[in-house]
């Protein structure tokens, strides 16, 4: 009889530790299948306290860190990167930053999602729009009034989920800031749009200090 019990009590260990691990994975198993939009988003009783429905909820911020976070690892190389994750008012729902990482990389990483949510397109798409010096210049106050910002590097992304958009992620600090951001949006929600294509540095003359990284950042340029 002590035989029997305890195999009920281990099967009841395995059956909900299974059952946690397929929650916990949920948000990381898209691959290929778009995220619904009601997943992702806050629940119907948060929504009634904040009047606010189309946010990013707090599990996915996290597994959208968690994968850019693995991305830069698997990658090799002794680079360290800082991520936020930020909801469309611009607060910071999740963030992250590995050890290593200098203050001007977790400072742009935030300024790109930012740029990423003024612009409603992604901060790479942004320097390559604004490509020049004078056009730049007129912009760098704008947004911050409302606590945004135009950064003119990649890096920053909005989060867009059946054409709503619940947030944006801004990664600062490495050399593919990003690719890990797209990565981590793909492996969480499914397919993204293109990225834009890498563009040489403001003022940079054709074929000289343009070469760009997976990450639309040339070497030697800010983070």
């Amino acid at each position: 009889m002590m035989k029997n019990t305890r195999c009920f009590d281990v099967g009841v260990i395995v059956l909900l530790t299974a059952a946690f691990g397929s929650v916990a994975g949920d948000l990381r198993a898209q691959g290929s299948t778009p995220a619904p939009l009601s997943k992702v988003t806050v629940s119907p009783d948060v929504a009634k306290r904040t009047l606010m429905k189309n946010v990013i909820n707090a599990d996915t911020a996290r597994a959208i860190v968690d994968s850019c976070v693995e991305w830069t690892k698997a990658q090799g190389g002794n680079v360290s990167i800082a991520i936020f994750v930020v909801s469309p008012t611009g607060e910071i729902i999740d963030s992250h930053s590995m050890d290593g990482v200098l203050p001007i990389g977790a400072e742009t990483g935030l300024l790109k999602a930012k740029t990423a949510l003024y612009a409603r397109s992604s901060s790479a798409a942004v320097a390559a729009r604004f490509n020049n010096v004078d056009g730049r210049l007129i912009r760098l106050d704008l947004g911050k009034s409302e606590g945004l910002a135009y950064y003119f590097v990649g890096g920053g992304l909005p989060i867009v989920v059946e054409d709503n958009l619940i947030g944006a992620v801004g990664v600062g600090g490495g050399n593919a800031d990003e690719q890990c951001a797209y990565q981590a949006l793909t492996k969480v929600l499914g397919p993204q749009p293109p990225l834009a294509p890498a563009q040489p540095p403001a003022g940079a003359a054709p074929g000289r200090g343009g070469r760009q990284g997976p990450g639309g950042r040339g070497r030697g340029q800010p983070r």
